[in-house]
């Protein structure tokens, strides 16, 4: 039997991109903007401040790259697998300014996938303090606006001390979660799952029903390039399954080898 392939295609001149034709999930698109904000945490460009490409290299292999003339510069390079989806990404710092911290904001919409999108937050998961959580068991802070919600991740600075994070005044203090984010499916079968490493904080909206697992790159001083990692899973697997697999794949990855 052949194993249906999952299609990642990067969208021309833009951030965006999808994934499509995911086995288990028949139908369903998952719309991508990676990154939509990337740089340093004080004052990071969004997407339409950023030059982006996408080029095709092989079956299953692309990359991505974004410029800013005298500010960064950044590469995706992304690997397709049979149940999920890896990002390395690398940014360079071009400015003149020492970065203390740096993100990318990577946006994983699941509001064009029906067995998956959850605008209800019914279905999504979380884990803290070494219990899992249903996301919208957790407290939450309501901001300006009150559809999305940030949270600190455990071992990474408060939201508070993060200034892209402050901003949107809706992190609750207190509160830590580990750096991912997942989804159920409607029938309780399959999954969707965002993680970074490192990772910074996470972020969840629900008029869209995405998830984020920002990613940081360290602190960067003039020209120096740091790297981070992201994965999105597509599986069939309960919730202790997949998080004990996902444990033992990051605990593997040397991001000084990427």
């Amino acid at each position: 039997m052949i194993m249906e392939k999952i299609i990642f295609y990067g969208i021309p001149e833009r951030m965006n991109s999808q994934i499509t034709n995911v086995p288990g999930f028949e139908g369903d698109v998952f719309r991508l903007n990676f990154p939509e904000s990337i740089g340093s945490s004080h004052n990071s460009l969004w997407f339409r401040d950023v030059t982006n490409t996408w080029e095709e290299l092989e079956e299953g292999k692309w990359l991505g790259s974004g410029f800013k003339e005298g500010i960064l510069e950044y590469t995706i390079h992304v690997n397709v697998h049979e149940d999920h989806v890896d990002f390395i990404m690398k940014l360079t710092n071009l400015s003149e300014d020492t970065w203390p911290e740096t993100m990318a904001f990577n946006c994983f919409n699941n509001g064009s996938a029906t067995s998956i999108r959850d605008h209800e937050c019914k279905r999504h998961w979380v884990r803290t303090n070494g219990e899992f959580k249903k996301l919208i068991e957790v407290p939450r802070v309501f901001g300006p606006r009150p559809a999305l919600q940030l949270y600190s991740v455990e071992g990474a600075p408060p939201g508070k001390e993060i200034p892209f994070v402050e901003r949107f005044k809706s992190t609750p203090e207190n509160v830590t979660i580990e750096g991912w984010m997942a989804i159920r499916s409607r029938d309780d079968k399959h999954m969707v799952a965002v993680v970074a490493k490192p990772a910074l904080y996470t972020f969840q909206n629900r008029e869209y029903s995405c998830i984020h697992s920002a990613p940081s790159f360290g602190a960067l001083g003039p020209g120096e390039t740091g790297t981070a990692f992201s994965r999105v899973y597509f599986v069939e697997a309960t919730l202790e399954e997949w998080y004990d697999r996902m444990v033992s794949e990051m605990d593997q990855i040397d991001l000084n080898k990427l």
